[in-house]
């Protein structure tokens, strides 16, 4: 079964909307929600979608934090693989299929989707377009990725390192030294939200600078506001 862990942090708008995609879904699937100290209706929706939810949903409290959160979320999971979904992100009802036959590749032990936001604006484009050869040339994928792996595996890797950005890169790092990581070829749907909230150019600027200061081992928590969401 693959266990569907999404942390949040004040998501009251996204949750209904969420769940529905999730029912969508073919075959068996668990979603663990993990609010990190929410301060709006979101434990509310949640309550309140749970009651029309096909699926098996556990909703979990946790210290603030998206790798503290997803590190929560993966202790309860009763599947065999995990996917790691944000609340903003949209995956195709067949994408349970696609990360079963990607894990039955030699070797493989984990991935992500194709990234694509739900936005025809060109610069947003581009960074997509990035972020996939980035993914399928070195194996790195990013949170909004969608980033699946087999239960064993990550706890076999240790799981997300806590740190204020950027877990994801390092546990594509550190994942690569268990086994290999692939690109499914389906899509996930992201919302281009905060591009909109933080302005395209300067936040795609960050997200430069932090992947550069993040080789040498430096993330500024003055990035914190930018790259982590509210």
């Amino acid at each position: 079964m693959l266990s569907i862990i999404t942390p949040v942090l004040n998501e009251e708008e996204n949750i209904p909307g969420f769940l529905a995609h999730i029912d969508d879904l073919k075959g068996p699937v668990e979603v663990i929600v993990v609010d990190g100290g929410s301060t709006d209706g979101t434990c509310r929706a949640l309550e309140a979608a749970a009651e029309s939810f096909s699926r098996r949903i556990v909703v979990l409290s946790s210290p603030r934090g998206r790798a503290v959160q997803m590190n929560a979320g993966a202790r309860h999971a009763t599947g065999t693989v995990l996917l790691f979904l944000h609340a903003d992100c949209r995956i195709p009802p067949d994408a349970p299929e696609g990360i079963r036959r990607a894990l039955e590749r030699e070797g493989v032990i984990g991935g992500g989707f194709r990234h694509t936001f739900a936005s025809r604006d060109p610069l947003l484009s581009l960074t997509s377009w990035f972020g996939n050869l980035l993914a399928a040339r070195t194996q790195t994928f990013f949170g909004d990725f969608g980033i699946f792996v087999d239960k064993e595996a990550f706890f076999g890797v240790g799981g997300y390192e806590s740190l204020p950005y950027l877990e994801d890169v390092e546990f594509s790092r550190a994942a690569r030294r268990h086994g290999r990581l692939v690109q499914v070829d389906r899509p996930i749907i992201v919302s281009p939200r905060r591009y909109r909230e933080m302005g395209k150019y300067r936040l795609s600027a960050v997200y430069i600078l932090v992947m550069l200061l993040n080789v040498v081992g430096i993330r500024p928590k003055r990035f914190i506001r930018y790259v982590v969401e509210k």
